[in-house]
């Protein structure tokens, strides 16, 4: 059978009959599969608004349902999920079940081996140690032939500001090899920035030397690029590597993340406004191919994604970063693939799973070409990530619904339940989803609050640094409407366990 468009993909999955779970913190992280995989479940720690409309819709196992503001006492991730002994004693109804999850950990492989279950994800060999590490990624796209920023790898401990400052002028750039999300960059402005940097990076060098980690006592020191950060999703199929458009990338905006907790911090996507170049496109493609053909021969298979750094001068196109691993613009981008009536490329990552583990009898081929033609087409839909600004704990005194709204006088008008960017009847809309709480729930410095979900353009088409001014006030007010108030630490230790507030 060949597989070409969103249709044949259907018919495919029809036929097959191995089990899937998505498991995650929260409902919502797993979307997506529901409208492709038949009798597709979700596994989830948390119990939050949006989870009490997704599994109207789809069957969800969520271990704190009833529970209220209070939480299972355990590190906040899947690990915790798939080793509670209510999902292992549920599981055991099915027959060879398949895991899909974020990414892997050491910890999640061993339950899985003993369980006899199968992760659809790469294993923790291709993580930090691998294609997540910058410094060793930097060094296999030199290998490959592949620009990267002008910079170079150095020591923490030869890092001087006099001679950085002089080779790279200001501002130019500290990373950190295994911390990402922005948590791990530093844009060096002055010394004072970079003493913070130092020490940061000092720190977390000696805090990863206690835990009897090889510690990462090199970073890369790089020039400071001026220009947007698209990215770009790949993934390794036996038939050839898919890729989709360019997306922008929602970055370092204080509206939706507290700016003091790093550089490049990641705060959504915005495919309504990623139109570039053909240049540039077919430039992105030309590296995510050759890079998804280096991954398939070390024996790598589905998702990855790629950060690019976008001069705005010279308009030469960087690689920053790969996640070997699911991403942070999924399900969201599921949820615009299939707007736009095209195969979502999770649904491809699981078949070329489901056909490594041997859960596939029919035989099947993707049409590369044409998948490839509807995955680059331009799309619509936009996500922003709004957290705790007050970099204190905090606590919310105002329960929000989940589901849609618009902006009415300056107020959040709710309009009626939805989580998914289909519930949307046009780009006044947005809506609120993926963990949005109860009241008086409790949320450390920068935690996620929820996913802002929108047809409309987000950000700035003149400053990339910028929110559009509708995008803006819609974070500002929905951050002002939940009412998030800091916490003092005398009522926290009350409140929770020492080993809750250690996990966040």
């Amino acid at each position: 059978m060949v597989i070409k468009d969103l249709e044949t993909l259907k018919q495919f999955f029809s036929q097959v009959k191995t089990p899937v779970f998505g498991a995650g913190v929260y409902a919502f992280d797993r979307l997506g599969l529901e409208n492709i995989i038949p009798n597709y479940r979700i596994l989830a720690l948390r119990y939050s608004l949006d989870t009490k409309l997704i599994e109207k819709d789809i069957k969800v196992i969520a271990l704190e349902k009833g529970m209220g503001t209070k939480h299972i006492q355990e590190p906040r991730n899947a690990t915790t999920v798939l080793k509670h002994p209510r999902i292992k004693k549920y599981l055991e109804k099915f027959t060879n079940p398949n895991i899909l999850v974020l990414k892997a950990s050491s910890k999640m492989e061993q339950v899985c081996q003993e369980n006899g279950w199968k992760l659809l994800i790469n294993p923790t060999s291709f993580g930090k140690e691998l294609f997540e590490n910058k410094i060793r990624f930097r060094q296999i796209l030199q290998e490959i032939g592949i620009a990267v920023p002008p910079g170079k790898i150095t020591s923490v401990d030869k890092l001087r500001y006099g001679q950085l400052i002089n080779k790279y002028g200001l501002p130019f750039v500290l990373q950190h090899p295994t911390k990402g999300g922005g948590k791990g960059t530093f844009f060096i402005n002055n010394q004072e920035d970079f003493e913070k940097a130092f020490n940061k990076l000092k720190q977390k060098w000696d805090d990863e030397n206690e835990k009897k980690l090889t510690p990462p006592a090199e970073v890369i020191v790089a020039q400071f690029i001026q220009g947007p950060s698209p990215s770009i999703t790949g993934c390794v199929t036996k038939d050839g590597i898919l890729i989709t458009n360019l997306q922008h990338q929602i970055l370092d905006i204080p509206q939706l993340y507290n700016p003091e907790k790093g550089s490049g911090l990641f705060c959504g996507h915005d495919w309504t406004g990623s139109r570039f170049d053909s240049e540039i496109s077919q430039l992105a493609y030309q590296y995510a191919e050759k890079i998804g053909e280096y991954f398939q021969k070390q024996g790598y298979h589905g998702i990855f994604g790629l950060d690019f750094i976008l001069d705005q001068k010279t308009k030469k196109l960087y690689i920053t970063e790969c996640n070997p691993r699911l991403l942070g613009s999924f399900p969201v981008l599921h949820m615009v693939q299939l707007l736009n009536n095209e195969i979502p490329i999770i649904a491809c990552h699981v078949l070329e799973f489901l056909n490594q583990h041997q859960e596939i009898n029919i035989d099947y081929q993707i049409d590369i070409e044409m998948v490839n033609k509807l995955m680059r087409r331009e799309k619509i839909g936009s996500q922003m990530f709004l957290h705790n600004l007050t970099g204190r704990w905090a606590r919310i005194h105002r329960q929000l619904k989940a589901g849609v709204y618009k902006l009415k006088n300056n107020k959040l008008k709710y309009l009626r339940p939805g989580y998914d960017l289909k519930h949307l009847k046009n780009k006044k809309e947005f809506i609120l989803t993926d963990g949005v709480s109860f009241k008086k729930s409790h949320f450390s410095p920068n935690r996620r609050l929820c996913r802002i979900l929108t047809l409309n353009q987000t950000l700035d088409s003149s400053d990339y640094r910028k929110l559009t001014p509708w995008a803006q006030q819609v974070a500002e007010i929905v951050h002002q409407s939940f009412e998030v108030k800091p916490v003092k630490w005398i009522k926290l230790k009350k409140i929770f366990a020492p080993h809750f507030l250690a996990k966040g």
